[in-house]
């Protein structure tokens, strides 16, 4: 029998033991997703395999050092589900690049609002990245530099490029670069999420880059 699609009926998986903190998110969360709560990190994997999360929030201080161990993991097993660090305010901050790079998809602080919380959650799940400013400020200077250093594997080839993109194709690629996550361009193109994914891999493929954010710079180059 084929496994479930977690979009359907979305689980979020909360791995932390600040019993505070996922009663907050619990409050928050629950009547837009079903929520799992772990404080086992060793049994992390076993209960991803049961619940099938569509996002995992995780929390650094459950982790002692195997946070971007388990987030790699996490992600080879099952490339599907979105990851979410919840950060605390009182705590050493986190490697936000290198947690990025390893594949986490948003950073949220213990004392985010509940409004903010939610917005995140759903935005995440529909696809998009939840970062602060300054991380994306990072992320831009580092590929700008390496672009002109001619290290970075992005090919801003131009129009060039674009070409081998269907119209389709295209139309999706424009409405990624304009800000458009996968639920709002479904709803516009008259689509599945499912297919806008589909076209999202196959532009990723064809024009060598590795994100919506690569998207965006790749947009910029042809201005």
């Amino acid at each position: 029998m084929p496994a479930s699609d977690p979009r359907k009926n979305p689980v979020i998986l909360v791995a932390s033991n600040n019993t505070p903190l996922t009663d907050r998110i619990s409050s928050i969360l629950d009547e837009s997703f079903s929520l799992a709560i772990t404080t086992n990190p060793s049994g992390l994997n076993a209960l991803i395999g049961q619940s099938n999360p569509l996002l995992i929030m995780l929390d650094p201080s459950l982790f002692s050092g195997t946070l971007q161990v388990t987030i790699t993991e996490t992600i080879q097993r099952t490339p599907l589900t979105r990851v979410i660090i919840l950060e605390d305010d009182d705590n050493d901050p986190v490697d936000q690049l290198a947690l990025f790079k390893s594949g986490v998809h948003g950073f949220l602080s213990h004392s985010i609002t509940s409004t903010l919380m939610l917005k995140a959650a759903h935005a995440v799940c529909d696809g998009e990245i939840w970062i602060p400013r300054q991380l994306i400020t990072k992320l831009i200077g580092e590929l700008a530099r390496d672009t002109s250093a001619g290290t970075h594997t992005l090919s801003f080839a131009g129009n060039s490029s674009i070409e081998h993109l269907t119209p389709r194709e295209k139309q999706v690629a424009e409405m990624v670069h304009l800000g458009g996550n996968n639920k709002s361009i479904a709803r516009t193109l008259d689509i599945s999420e499912r297919t806008v994914k589909a076209h999202l891999s196959a532009i990723f493929r064809k024009l060598d880059i590795e994100n919506r954010l690569h998207l965006a710079l790749f947009f910029n180059e042809l201005k």
